[in-house]
């Protein structure tokens, strides 16, 4: 009987240290749980733009990069009528929208700028008419015509891509997208 006891209260250790263990797994599990949770809660409220550019309507990605608020780019083309380099410097603001910021060209002449409007102010500077100090904002998405005679290209930050010689002729759709972290890593594999 006395080896029954024993049995019985080994028994029940051994069941209390694995109740307790089993315990501590849960509260483990339920704790990593609840930090995976924030952790994704967090990726999701973390918001960045992308700048996209693609043919219309293929919808071929011809540029998809990450852009942050004030980050400059450019397109630069040969005007149709003046047949003479004109230069736009576009940035992105705080709420993801385009805001044309400057503009370089060679010539007056019809659908060149002639004038700076409100706070903008229309310089010569390195033999070019410069109207800088713009914030037109420009609705989204941007439909973009582009000729294989055009010589357009688009620049941001150190790369430059020759779109007449890329793409040819084409309709781009130029936008800008929202997107968290979780969205951006679902959208790229």
């Amino acid at each position: 009987m006395f080896d029954n006891i024993l049995i019985l209260k080994v028994q029940y250790f051994i069941y209390n240290i694995s109740f307790m263990k089993n315990k501590l797994y849960f509260y483990l599990l339920c704790f990593m749980l609840l930090l995976l949770i924030i952790f994704f809660i967090f990726l999701s409220n973390n918001y960045f733009y992308t700048l996209i550019i693609e043919t219309f309507p293929e919808g071929k990605i011809v540029f998809q990069k990450k852009i942050l608020p004030e980050q400059e780019f450019a397109f630069i083309y040969i005007h149709s009528v003046a047949q003479t380099p004109v230069w736009e410097f576009f940035e992105i603001d705080n709420a993801g929208k385009i805001i044309l910021t400057e503009t370089h060209f060679y010539d007056h002449g019809a659908g060149l700028p002639y004038a700076a409007f409100g706070e903008e102010i229309f310089v010569r500077e390195d033999n070019r008419f410069k109207i800088k100090n713009m914030h037109r904002e420009i609705g989204l998405p941007l439909y973009y015509r582009i000729y294989e005679d055009r010589g357009n290209v688009f620049i941001f930050e150190n790369q430059e891509i020759n779109l007449s010689e890329v793409i040819g002729d084409a309709l781009l759709k130029i936008d800008v997208k929202r997107l968290n972290v979780i969205d951006y890593f679902l959208e790229n594999i």
